[in-house]
């Protein structure tokens, strides 16, 4: 089922349009000035509407809108395929953000999608259902243009302007995105399959009951190997390490909402300790309890504990007591490309 979480950023209201003919979300008069990219995630599928900002290089906002649609099901599979049920759910919410996105008259509108699409076996069922549907046709990104395009996003946020060198990480429902920068160029980027929902598939057997100690130590212990494994540097430990993605998303909004702010009034540096205890907190509670904690998306209720686990493991891991979230993601590297 599809779950609507974002809203309108900045005054302009949402346009109501009437239903488009198949194959006819473009027929508008395009604004040279203003471009939508549709991110197809595993666990949900966003908007944005964006134009140049007035710094060169930077993206404003102009609209964005997420809707927490998983596609995902069964991504942790030998041979992972999308259900009939989550094409049909996929498709339709791509429809609706491809109708939104046409009343701000994009001059180009890019649909990608990551990893639930590029893992599945049938992908190219979906892509021929949303052509059909929409005239568009879906982009599946490599995990490597995956990060590519996370690192462009990350660098149109104005709160890291002047640090050149850092780490990125974003995680998202079938895959985490390491990205390592020195004097402001990628230096390594790496694609893993540590995703909260492929990790929540993989371990933990009864969504529905709080999560043992067993269980955490198992997901802990399997992301600490497969960081082992990939050969990705965290140093030097002097590099902040900056944070993307729903995860941590949620995992703000949901400390913001325990001092009754907003996301966007709660300091974007979350620290280690708190998140640690975010994740003792809801990994206590059964999934019905979690699902009625504020801030927190019912339909990211049952994926929440794999992924605090993966950020707490990825801390320790790499030494570190805080990181810094930005809501600057994949969207709005391609809205860069895309204004170039």
């Amino acid at each position: 089922m599809a779950q609507k979480t974002g809203v309108a950023i900045g005054s302009k209201p949402r346009p109501k349009l009437d239903p488009p003919a198949p194959g006819d979300l473009l027929g508008a008069m395009p604004s040279p000035e203003t471009v939508a990219v549709i991110d197809v995630g595993s666990n949900s599928i966003k908007l944005l509407v964006a134009r140049s900002g007035t710094a060169p290089g930077s993206v404003a906002t102009i609209f964005a809108e997420t809707i927490e649609t998983r596609i995902s099901t069964g991504i942790s599979q030998a041979l992972p395929s999308l259900t009939e049920a989550a094409m049909a759910a996929g498709c339709r919410t791509i429809t609706e953000l491809a109708r939104l996105a046409q009343g701000y008259q994009p001059k180009t509108l890019r649909i990608v999608a990551t990893s639930a699409v590029r893992d599945a076996t049938n992908a190219i069922q979906f892509i021929e259902l949303v052509n059909e549907v929409t005239g568009i046709e879906i982009q599946i990104l490599s995990g490597a243009e995956e990060a590519t395009y996370i690192g462009k996003g990350l660098r149109c946020d104005p709160q890291i302007a002047g640090i050149h060198n850092f780490i990125q990480m974003d995680l998202g429902g079938g895959s985490l995105e390491l990205i390592r920068f020195a004097h402001g160029q990628i230096e390594q980027a790496l694609s893993l399959q540590l995703g909260a929902v492929r990790l929540t598939e993989q371990f933990i057997a009864d969504r529905d009951a709080a999560l043992s100690a067993e269980t955490a130590a198992r997901i802990a212990a399997h992301v600490s190997e497969a960081l082992q494994a990939s050969g990705f540097s965290f140093e030097p430990n002097a590099a902040p390490l900056i944070v993307t993605g729903g995860a941590f998303t949620v995992t703000r909004a949901v400390l913001a909402a325990q001092n009754e702010q907003t996301i966007e009034q709660r300091c974007p540096v979350l620290h280690k300790q708190e998140i640690t205890a975010l994740k003792a907190a809801l990994m206590a509670l059964p999934l019905h309890e979690r699902m009625a904690v504020p801030h927190l998306p019912a339909a990211r209720a049952d994926i929440i504990p794999a992924a605090l686990i993966t950020i707490d493991s990825v801390l320790e891991y790499a030494a570190r007591d805080r990181v810094t979230h930005s809501f600057y993601n994949l969207r709005y590297g391609i809205a860069a490309e895309l204004l170039s």
